[in-house]
């Protein structure tokens, strides 16, 4: 009689990692399937640039308590240091590397040796990229760990670089779950992936809102057979929540805060945009959470950028009411037009509700009267009138938001840029 497939996941011995050269088992990750420990001294620095989530997988199991900071470069092109060790996806190949005796048994006293920085880099939309350094802890805080008993086992798809927040997010609750991991990033086109996606049975998806409404527009969206959807990395609005319930029905539906400055923080689950004011008071993760003139803070004193009281400064500018917080954009992309702070992230929530317009992004350019002014490129419905739809976008932002919140020009796009993190480009 074949064993149970929730019991041979919950022994190790199912995959963890799916990609187009097979498979790679949890009990592998955990046994250096790619000899990392005869790559990286103890106490070394790494440059991790790697692409694929086998590779970041078997970093985060190897090396935590092992080097004493793993930079996660990826694609990003950062310079690496003096004395810094390279792995990336060439260095650890795609074949099992058996340990040699000189290296067994050394996961067993790692941890107790070391506690490894992890260290992203911001994405640097809104400014330079800046590192952040994170414990294994901070990146995890809103992962959760199932019980044993009667729970189905996730095959979830990765749509982002693992090396930054939003994939490791998704590897991280991957690998704690002991779930499967369909490694999609990278491979072609977004409708290869989600195809890809599709023929490997994945159930759970977690990508950005921009990523989202793309596969909203999907010849068949319907195709994938989802239980769970995850949103993160940028602010998700009501009429996107909405669409996702509309077409996934059977759906759960999650949105995760989770910054490279503050690491995981919270999660909301009730089909609303923002998240409710009562977190302030207590959030499910644990982690308090603070309004300060405007602006939301998070508990992360294990985070290099936490300050003396433990909290970091997200950057988010945010809008509370009765009994909600709404995320209005970041305090950083802010734009003076004419001595007035104007959010562009506010104008693009105007311009999405549109019922004519899929997505759109607000990008400011100089101006010799008003300091700036606003420009927009909306990507329209198959049905819009392509002609009447920009003065008609100037009239409904004139009609919800004050005048100097109205592009002064708006330019239909036949798609739109998305950046390596899953997020719209701000050209």
């Amino acid at each position: 009689m074949s064993a149970d497939p929730q019991d041979t996941a919950r022994s190790g011995a199912g995959p963890a990692i799916i990609d187009r050269d097979g498979a790679v088992l949890h009990a592998e990750l955990r046994q250096d399937p790619f000899g990392l420990r005869r790559i990286v001294p103890r106490g070394a620095v790494v440059a991790l640039q790697a692409h694929r989530a086998r590779t970041v997988a078997a970093a985060l199991c190897v090396l935590e308590g092992r080097a004493r900071r793993v930079d996660l470069i990826g694609s990003l092109g950062h310079s690496v240091e003096p004395g810094t060790i390279t792995v990336d996806d060439a260095a650890v190949g795609t074949e099992s590397a058996a340990e040699d005796d000189e290296h067994a048994g050394e996961a067993a006293t790692d941890q107790a040796e070391t506690r490894t920085r992890w260290r992203l880099f911001t994405s640097g939309t809104t400014g330079e990229p800046k590192p952040v350094d994170h414990t294994l802890r901070s990146l995890s805080r809103t992962v959760r760990v199932p019980g044993t008993g009667g729970r189905t086992q996730r095959r979830w798809g990765l749509l982002y670089e693992p090396t930054r927040m939003a994939g490791l997010q998704v590897l991280l609750q991957a690998l704690a779950s002991e779930d499967v991991l369909v490694d999609a990033s990278g491979h072609g086109s977004l409708p290869d992936r989600l195809q890809w996606l599709a023929d490997n049975s994945v159930d759970t998806i977690s990508a950005t809102p921009t990523i989202w409404r793309q596969v909203l527009q999907s010849q068949d969206p319907r195709a994938l057979p989802l239980t769970q959807i995850t949103l993160g990395g940028e602010i998700a609005d009501q009429r996107l929540l909405d669409a996702l319930r509309r077409t996934f029905p059977e759906a759960r539906i999650t949105h995760i805060f989770a910054s490279t400055d503050t690491g995981a923080a919270f999660a909301v689950n009730d089909g609303r945009e923002g998240f409710p004011r009562a977190y302030l008071e207590s959030a499910p993760s644990g982690v308090r959470l603070d309004v300060r003139d405007g602006r939301l803070f998070v508990e992360a004193p294990e985070v290099s950028g936490a300050g003396p009281d433990g909290f970091v400064d997200t950057g988010d500018l945010v809008e509370m009411t009765a009994d909600r917080i709404r995320i209005l954009g970041r305090a950083s992309g802010a734009v003076n037009v004419g001595g007035v702070l104007v959010s562009p992230e506010q104008v693009e929530s105007v311009l999405r509700a549109h019922p004519d317009v899929v997505d759109a992004v607000v990008t400011s350019r100089r101006n010799a009267f008003s300091g700036n002014i606003l420009v927009a490129d909306v990507l329209p419905t198959s049905e819009a009138d392509t002609r009447a739809l920009p003065a008609a976008l100037r009239a409904e932002v004139a009609s919800r938001l004050s005048s100097v919140h109205v592009p002064a020009s708006v330019k239909v796009v036949p798609e739109m840029v998305v950046t390596s993190t899953g997020k719209v480009g701000r050209r």
